[in-house]
């Protein structure tokens, strides 16, 4: 076997692909659409930096004044750490902005420009930026919330570990919680697909950034969830993290979005008002029923 039970290449290769869900191009749009809806509805402000150079910017959504400091829900954007970007997904800030969160959609550098190392340091980056500059946008820089979606899950994963944090200033406990959306959590897999033609992961890199082999001890509570209608190793590697968050001795909470596919998790349950996710989500943020 290549890989688990898949026999060859075009079985592993078909885990990784979007080709399979129905009439992408629409889903696609229909996020674009509710993105452009939150900047234009939502006080934000666009491509603040958190770092040196051009892309370690992100995206600001501010929640309603006069409500006191506001958690940080940090959102990190998918697309296999090579393609999309912070304005595809400002329908998170439209999501919780308004529901008293101050949200910030980062941007980082994309593969082949940088390595796997690269992107995990802009992301210290930013999160040791919000640890210091939150509260100048209504935040408060000692509650943040990672959540992230398919590569964006991966590093929700890593952000969480005390040890990272620590060795990228971030201070002990900012970090009060994490969302982890049909992430990617052991990377082999993706170096024996298709999808190695562009990432190029060496073993090494494979070994060093695969959460469930690094899985932290004393980390804050985690939300793992995964559509009911994605592939499998979609599915079994989301269900396999919270196995091993919980033999960790952290707190986890599963949620397995049925009927939702890769892409429309996010805009049918993460950033849907009254569904079980989006609830699960402010609790988290100490905001539900806000």
């Amino acid at each position: 076997m290549l890989w688990r039970h898949y026999p060859d290449r075009a079985a592993l290769d078909a885990q990784f692909t979007l080709d399979t869900i129905a009439d992408l191009p629409a889903v696609m749009q229909r996020r674009l659409d509710a993105s452009a809806a939150a900047r234009r509805d939502v006080p934000h402000r666009l491509k603040v930096p958190y770092g040196p150079g051009p892309e370690a910017t992100l995206d600001l959504f501010m929640p309603p004044a006069g409500r006191g400091p506001a958690p940080v829900l940090v959102f990190i954007h998918g697309g296999f750490w090579k393609s999309l970007d912070a304005a595809t997904f400002s329908f998170v800030g439209g999501a919780f902005a308004p529901r008293g969160a101050l949200v910030a959609v980062i941007d980082y550098p994309l593969i082949p420009s940088v390595r796997m190392d690269g992107i995990v340091d802009h992301l210290g980056q930013a999160l040791h930026w919000l640890s210091q500059h939150a509260g100048d946008f209504g935040g408060d820089a000692a509650s943040l919330h990672v959540a992230g979606h398919s590569a964006g899950g991966q590093l929700t994963a890593i952000a969480l570990d005390p040890d990272w944090q620590a060795r990228h200033g971030i201070p002990a406990g900012a970090v009060r919680g994490g969302v982890a959306i049909s992430g990617v959590f052991e990377l082999e897999p993706l170096r024996r697909s298709f999808q190695q033609d562009t990432l190029g992961f060496t073993v090494d890199e494979v070994a060093r950034w695969s959460p469930l082999r690094h899985v932290p001890r004393k980390a804050a509570p985690l939300i793992v969830t995964v559509g009911g209608s994605e592939t499998q190793e979609f599915v079994d590697q989301s269900l396999e993290l919270a196995d091993a968050w919980r033999a960790a001795g952290n707190r986890v909470e599963v949620h397995v979005v049925a009927m939702a596919n890769h892409i429309d998790i996010l805009t049918g349950a993460l950033a849907k008002p009254g569904a079980p996710l989006h609830t699960a989500v402010l609790r988290q943020l100490g905001l539900a029923g806000g």
